[in-house]
């Protein structure tokens, strides 16, 4: 099973990362996610699976993922990841005839000596979080970005990003980076390193400033200004982001794909 992870950039930078705030661990059958002090964080506390899962698996998922993750009232959704081998179109609706939410993400890998110079926005300022502000504005971006951004479980969920994103820093894994007009946050995304994988995280631009080049203005300073010429930098983005067409225009490469399942909270 960890062979077939070890060839998904994606879920790799995610297992790496994940190990750091959360705990990972594996079995002849799962690789476990947990993050015990946010139970409620849906993709901190998940099963990943060696392949896309059947109709005729889940109820047994379902009992596995009672045990090896948690159950209610601890744990209250399911949540499972997988490798995905094809670009073709995936049929999940079994799953979301029962609740789940479906989802397939590209994982796009990109080197820093194959990006293509562009035009960027020469009002945006690009530098290094350095104040609580920055982090508090951050957390309202990201709080607007969320499904729900009035509940309680989304607000639990940014709060425990941005402590988890500071404790990497602290690390030395890496930084977060801030898109700033006249010294107002409008765009932000962190960049962290496990040997020579640079995963971003969180890629984000404030809705009113989307189709302003904020987003390419930031991934090209920071490329710039941290990427060495053997570090494969990693994205990985839901297929039906805006965005995607920006990163391959880029140079990022869509050289995978990661399937999820998601069942929430009624």
């Amino acid at each position: 099973m960890l062979k077939k992870i070890e060839q998904n950039l994606g879920l790799v930078s995610d297992l790496l990362l994940h190990a750091e705030v959360g705990s990972v661990t594996h079995d002849d059958r799962y690789i476990v996610m947990r993050t015990p002090e946010a139970p409620d964080y849906f993709s901190g506390n998940t099963l990943v699976l060696e392949r896309r899962p059947s109709q005729e698996q889940r109820q047994q998922l379902e009992e596995d993922f009672a045990q090896r993750v948690g159950m209610p009232p601890a744990i209250s959704h399911r949540s499972f990841s997988w490798p995905e081998k094809t670009f073709d179109t995936i049929d999940l609706d079994a799953y979301v005839a029962h609740g789940y939410t479906a989802s397939v993400h590209s994982v796009l890998v990109a080197e820093r000596n194959t990006m293509p110079p562009t035009s960027t926005n020469d009002a945006v300022q690009v530098r290094l979080f350095e104040t609580d502000r920055d982090w508090d504005d951050w957390a309202r971006i990201s709080l607007s970005e969320m499904p729900d951004p009035s509940s309680e479980v989304s607000r639990r969920c940014v709060e425990f990003q941005r402590a988890a994103y500071r404790r990497l820093i602290d690390k030395q894994f890496g930084n977060w980076w801030g898109a700033f007009i006249d010294d107002e946050l409008v765009g932000s995304l962190g960049l962290f390193f496990f040997g020579s994988i640079g995963r971003f995280q969180s890629i984000v631009t404030r809705e009113d400033q989307r189709n302003k080049r904020v987003c390419r203005t930031l991934l090209t300073e920071v490329v710039k200004r941290t990427a060495g010429a053997r570090d494969r930098l990693v994205i990985v983005a839901d297929e039906a982001h805006h965005a995607m067409k920006m990163y391959e225009s880029l140079g990022f490469v869509r050289r995978s794909r990661t399937g999820n399942l998601c069942q929430s909270p009624s």
